[in-house]
């Protein structure tokens, strides 16, 4: 950013520096198309004043302390876990330590889950839910032009249960009004998501209405609700299940960032001190230090990570390698989105989860394409078949984030080569997590290890 300013490459079309990732990369801007409200109000945490970083996470749960802030080192207790939704133990860093907690300090764990994962496997009670293929119906978005609207494609197998049906139940049975969990049907909360759905007026100066709904729509859905005029109908949303803005050279749904702060600062300023972008900006720099986990230069500098490329050496004056002389860095991998779908054997088939090195350093240490290696990080190790590629860089190493972890219970190593049993559970910076920050050595293994495939997969049901 410091570059682009000095350079006046802010503002203008195609002079973006900022991160460009996901389902919106290189087409920034607000939506143009989005799903309306559920109507149901957010339910407030009594213990907001309770944060625990996710780098802090697992070595709070087993030392009882965790940093609020800087020089603030604060007490916590946590005797039992209940999980739902994201795969924590999976794909935070830490996992040893995450393990370690599942097993030693927690007095009680519950799960929901509709796959044996991972963190289910260390459960004491797993609640079987609805897979998204059973659920009522939900939206999601693509790039900022798409609205994409699923309905049920099966009923509910066996006793699963919808997540916030089990979370009201719960809830009932705690002596709490189950009204105050889940005050609308899920239909109710799906129609008001189809009526408040708005998309960009052709002119591009506001929204309107997406969906047309007709007295004959509210009653066949048994919903509360008025008529409403819009472009596409309730049927054929839900038959096309998606709705696309199209677009046109000279449209005006196009988005420049800065642009206006670079058309008239003084009309739309930033938010620091100084209402401009900041080369030096102290705020920042005492923000982050107020984390309380790195002291930041108010000026763009390169620091160290922690288990970086300078953590290969043993001396980094003389570039004499150290006892972890390769750095990782993990990928999101094609066989899964995160850890969803790696229990599925054709997908294991077809991408093994190798772990990828540059084809010198992997002559240098005796290994082939295909040989079992051990990785090993200063918190954990890990079992994979190496490829061994000139595309590496030397002295590089990457392997693909998501894989469910798979422990050998005799050596504590994971055979599923999980990235978060190398990774190391350290906050730096606003308390970031350092998925490509560690070192790591690779030895070949002298056990055979069966192909992901073969194993047996991790169902419930």
């Amino acid at each position: 950013i410091t570059l682009a300013c000095m350079t006046g490459n802010i503002g203008i079309p195609g002079a973006g520096v900022g991160l460009s990732v996901h389902n919106r990369a290189g087409n920034a801007g607000p939506p143009l198309v989005r799903a309306g409200s559920s109507g149901v109000p957010s339910i407030d945490n009594p213990l907001k004043d309770v944060r625990i970083n996710q780098n802090e996470l697992w070595e709070a749960c087993l030392s009882g302390k965790y940093t609020a802030g800087k020089d603030d080192i604060r007490n916590i207790d946590i005797r039992m876990v209940y999980f739902e939704g994201m795969s924590v133990l999976n794909q935070k860093p830490g996992a040893v330590k995450g393990i370690k907690a599942m097993r030693e300090k927690f007095e009680f764990v519950v799960t929901n889950a509709y796959n044996l994962t991972t963190q289910a496997k260390f459960s004491d009670i797993v609640l079987p839910v609805t897979t998204p293929w059973e659920k009522f119906g939900s939206f999601g978005s693509g790039n900022r032009e798409a609205l994409f609207y699923y309905t049920k494609a099966i009923e509910p197998w066996y006793e699963s249960k919808d997540d916030i049906w089990v979370a009201a139940e719960v809830g009932k049975r705690l002596g709490l009004d189950p009204k105050l969990i889940d005050p609308l049907s899920i239909e109710q909360q799906v129609f008001n998501q189809l009526a408040g759905a708005q998309v960009v007026t052709p002119d591009g100066s506001g929204m309107e209405k997406l969906v047309t709904i007709t007295a004959q729509d509210i009653k066949e859905w048994g919903v509360e609700g008025t008529p409403q005029q819009g472009r596409i109908t309730i049927k054929e949303f839900a038959e096309k299940g998606c709705y696309q803005v199209p677009r046109s050279p000279g449209d005006n749904y196009g988005f420049t960032e800065f642009e206006d702060y670079r058309n008239d600062p003084e009309k739309y300023p930033r938010s620091t001190p100084s209402k401009k972008i900041e080369i030096h900006c102290q705020s920042l720099a005492d923000k982050i230090t107020n984390y309380g986990w790195t002291v930041k230069s108010p000026i763009a500098k390169y620091d160290p990570p922690e288990e970086g490329y300078e953590d290969t050496f043993a001396d980094w004056e003389k570039k004499i390698k150290g006892e972890y002389p390769f750095q990782l860095y993990t990928i999101h991998y094609r066989r899964r989105s995160h850890s969803i779908f790696d229990n599925v054997p054709w997908l294991r088939e077809a991408f093994p989860q190798e772990f990828i090195m540059n084809a010198d350093d992997g002559k240098a240490l005796g290994l082939k394409d295909g040989d079992i290696v051990k990785i090993t990080s200063r918190h954990g190790s890990v079992l994979r078949p190496v490829y061994l590629t000139e595309r590496m860089m030397p002295g590089v190493v990457t392997l693909g984030e998501g894989a469910w972890i798979e422990l050998d219970e005799e050596t504590g190593i994971d055979k599923a080569g999980n990235v978060n049993m190398l990774n190391g559970d350290i906050p730096t910076g606003q308390g970031h997590l350092g998925a490509n920050s560690c070192v790591v050595k690779v030895e070949k293994y002298d056990k055979p290890l069966p192909p992901d495939a073969e194993w047996p997969q991790r169902i419930i049901f």
